[in-house]
């Protein structure tokens, strides 16, 4: 994807989640009660923080990833899928369980039943000042997924080092917080439900982004899924960025799409309303796949 030839350093922060599926097809009627058999394979993945990283890896992109794992089968599965995408991790061990989804893929078809187990407990200063030494690269990602690891004395570390430095922050926030929890921060993406949220007396796509950017000082993105996104620059302009028409199968991991996909274009020199079409395309591709996987670089 880095067309200058220059492989960036990228930094996400945020919750871990290990996405577990059982995949299998119905094999026989069910002898105890109405319903079928599902013979299954297991399969772990990459999610939530974790899901960026390796998105943004898969685009080239040196990456290294900030977060918290428990002392589980979880956490220690969790850290071996990540050393094997080749992350260079900065984790906290703890004794909290790790963040996990279960789904179910039957026949090919993703089931709408999904099992969590999870604490949002917020991580204890010790973490947190272990996280905020986290080596920053040439640009910050922070996936909150309201598990408890984006606290704010994290987030005040992290920012006081970043605004030192010189180096750009993006933010997925957690749906519901506060966007000025976040600090300032060059640019947050969210979703409409997010940014409706965050904005109670706008609802228009195109006023709802250039109000949230002019409120927060910073560049917003808001994705309308398969209707594409809106965007407004901190000092700059606004619009609508379509979407290809494209076949849904799993809408899972296309926001951690977005997020890498807008972080990796802006590294490679391209203007936001360009790194805007790339991360369409990108989150594109996610969603015609069942499961978050890495995705060739648009």
């Amino acid at each position: 994807m880095f067309e200058n030839g220059k492989r960036p350093h990228i930094t996400v922060v945020g919750d871990l989640i290990l996405d577990r599926y059982l995949i299998g097809d119905a094999s026989k009627l069910n002898p105890e009660q109405p319903g079928v058999v599902i013979r299954v394979d297991e399969e772990d993945r990459l999610g939530g923080a974790a899901a960026v990283a390796m998105i943004a890896a898969g685009f080239g992109a040196r990456v290294t990833l900030c977060g918290v794992l428990g002392r589980d089968e979880p956490g220690h599965r969790l850290q071996k899928l990540i050393v094997s995408r080749g992350i260079e991790p900065h984790l906290w061990l703890d004794d909290r369980p790790t963040t996990w989804k279960q789904r179910i893929v039957a026949r090919g078809h993703l089931r709408p039943d999904r099992c969590d187990r999870e604490v949002t407990t917020p991580i204890s200063d010790n973490a947190a000042q272990f996280l905020s030494t986290v080596p920053l690269g040439d640009m910050v990602l922070i996936s909150d997924y309201g598990k408890g690891v984006c606290t704010p004395s994290l987030l005040e570390g992290l920012g006081n080092r970043t605004r030192g430095a010189g180096v750009p922050i993006l933010v997925d926030p957690a749906r519901g917080r506060r966007w000025s929890d976040y600090g300032q921060v060059t640019l947050i993406k969210a979703n409409r439900i997010e940014a409706m949220c965050a904005v109670a007396e706008e609802t228009r796509p195109l006023a709802m982004a250039r109000r949230l950017a002019d409120e927060h000082r910073c560049s917003v993105v808001v994705t309308y899924g398969g209707h594409g996104m809106v965007a407004a620059e901190r000092e700059g302009g606004t619009w609508y960025s379509p979407a290809d028409a494209t076949e849904v199968r799993d809408v899972c991991g296309a926001g951690d799409t977005v997020l890498a996909t807008l972080g990796a274009g802006m590294l490679d020199g391209h203007c936001l309303r360009r790194a805007c079409r790339l991360a369409t395309k990108a989150g594109g591709r996610q969603v015609e796949r069942l499961g978050i996987a890495a995705v060739d670089p648009p």
